[in-house]
């Protein structure tokens, strides 16, 4: 299938070639155009002659050559854009063939506000920021990254380029491959990694990504581990909510200093967009605008509604913006913690019991297996307390992972998936006895070393189901007021972190009371009956 590009572009004094360039102009109009580029015909034109590299130029039918730019004169620039080759966020829109995202663009700009840690090139004081959505697996993106590249280079310190994620379903995981750059960020090879992928496209599988890293020369296991362990997850969705909140729905996706194109734009017409943005630009600084803020100042007046928004429905939800602010604003700012004379019905968890099933006293534990506090309580007083009364007390453990422990998440995975081959305690033992750094490497070698099935392990490890049973424990968590780890129920009563002696002075209580109630209550009854009168979820402080 041949893919067309549909874009009527019209420019006054602009230049589809390099600015350090010079060509005889075939025709003296002053303005040029588009329509119906095949991308496929297009990129066979002329060959760039002033520069270093080497590539063509495209050449669109009915092209009129601007002259010199000493006599180009300004007019409008752009009066719209029909872009057809982008992918889309919805597999479901592009299956058949010719599907296409209608754009328009006019003088409208949207604010796209820039972070400290975005991936930028060029200029640090630029005329023009160009901030491009795109997904490793997408060829159209690809492609533009090409031009962006070429543009790049013509315009030195007067643009800059900034790259985020927006992964699409379908393309070749694209998440792994956005991560995978991120990985290699952290060892100082952003770019290459991201020039790698791009260069690659297609399936973006773990052998795959391992031999870009071995290329890159990169400390492969930490990079897998990184991978694995989701250390960058959250910032590949950073980038992704910002395009949603922008209203960005097909790729690749463009702002140039906050004017929207979506899709692949050949280079003539990115050309003569940013020659006419560095006209404006340098207007604003005749006009005593700092060089260093001009993107700044361009964004104060820019939009704040999602492209193609119209303006009521841009009214409505800022007006439903503004009243869940409000109800934010009255909610609590902070989780309302269990009280210390009352009991809630926190059941063990999916790791199940340590001790014995009719145990009179049950803890059951929220831990972060790299949380510094859960590894002290363990080895100074928890495992001893259980070893000390291996009939009347059993433990419990539930996931807490916090988002300041990167490898966390991965090690409760861990735990349970060894837990589904009956290995949950020895595993748990194993990740509370470690100092330093863990990540895939340390759970495959410490399963191997437990005699576990390593496929079932792994299949276990990256099922969702297990995600889900964090997720769940987190959940519950918030529900009852645990902020932080360690977070202990004592047969329903709550203590938060670990002072040494307080957990076996606890203990010691409910061991009391339990014997108390002997006559009462048979002891394999002891912690079921209090989980009876204990306060139910549904009123959790925090639900």
């Amino acid at each position: 299938m041949v893919e067309r590009n549909l874009a009527k572009v019209e420019v006054a004094g602009s230049s589809p070639v390099s600015r350090s360039e010079t060509r005889s102009p075939t025709s003296a109009a002053a303005t040029w155009g588009f329509a119906f580029v095949d991308p496929v015909v297009h990129r066979a034109g002329m060959t760039r002659t002033g520069s270093t590299r080497s590539r063509t130029t495209p050449v669109a039918p009915h092209h009129a050559r601007p002259p010199s730019r000493g006599h180009r004169r300004a007019a409008s620039w752009l009066a719209a854009v029909t872009l057809l080759v982008g992918c889309p966020k919805q597999g479901d829109e592009a299956k058949a063939e010719g599907a296409a995202t209608g754009i328009r663009i006019d003088a409208e700009r949207f604010r796209v506000e820039l972070t400290e840690d975005d991936h930028a090139k060029g200029g640090a004081a630029p005329l023009v920021t160009i901030v491009v959505y795109s997904d490793y697996g997408c060829p159209p993106c690809a492609r533009l990254w090409q031009e962006l590249e070429h543009l790049l280079e013509d315009y030195g310190d007067d643009l800059r380029v900034v790259v985020r994620s927006f992964t699409v379903p379908g393309h070749g995981r694209g998440e792994q491959a956005a991560e995978a750059a991120l990985a290699a960020e952290a060892q100082g090879k952003f770019w290459e990694m991201h020039a790698r992928l791009f260069a690659q496209g297609g399936d973006f599988d773990r052998p795959t990504l391992r031999a870009h890293a071995e290329a890159l020369g990169l400390d492969v296991p930490r990079f897998l581990d990184d991978l694995d362990t989701g250390t960058q997850t959250a910032r590949r969705i950073r980038d992704r909510r910002s395009a949603t909140t922008l209203g960005v729905a097909g790729l690749p996706s463009m702002f140039i200093n906050g004017l929207y194109l979506a899709g692949y734009v050949d280079e003539a017409t990115l050309h003569g967009i940013l020659d006419e943005e560095i006209k404006r630009a340098r207007g604003l600084l005749d006009d005593g605008v700092p060089r260093a803020e001009l993107y700044a100042t361009m964004m104060r007046t820019a939009a704040t509604k999602r492209v193609g928004e119209p303006e009521a429905a841009a009214a409505l939800r800022a007006e439903r913006d503004q009243a869940q602010a409000q109800a934010d604003a009255a909610k609590p700012t902070t989780i309302i913690e269990p009280r210390g004379d009352a009991r809630y019905r926190i059941e063990p968890g999916a790791s199940g019991l340590r001790g014995e099933a009719d145990a009179p006293v049950v803890i059951v534990a929220f831990v972060d297996f790299e949380c510094p506090f859960c590894r002290k309580a363990w080895k100074e007083e928890l495992a001893a307390l259980l070893e000390r009364h291996r009939s009347d007390v059993a433990y419990s453990v539930r996931q807490l992972p916090l988002p300041i422990h990167t490898a966390a998440r991965g090690a409760a995975k861990a735990a349970l998936a060894a837990g589904q081959q009956g290995k949950f305690w020895e595993f748990h033992d194993r990740l509370l006895a470690h100092e330093g750094a863990v990540g895939r490497s340390s759970f495959i070698a410490w399963a191997k070393e437990l005699g576990l099935d390593e496929a079932a392990f792994l299949a276990a490890l990256d099922d969702p189901a297990t995600e889900a049973v964090v997720a769940a424990d987190e959940k519950l968590a918030v529900a009852v007021g645990v902020n932080g780890t360690p977070g202990y129920f004592v047969n329903g009563r709550y203590l938060g972190g670990f002072v040494p002696g307080t957990l076996s002075g606890v203990v010691d209580e409910e061991l009391a009371r339990a014997a108390s109630l002997a006559a009462t209550t048979p002891k394999s009854k002891r912690f079921a009956t209090d989980m009876a009168e204990a306060i139910p979820e549904s009123e959790f402080p925090n639900r």
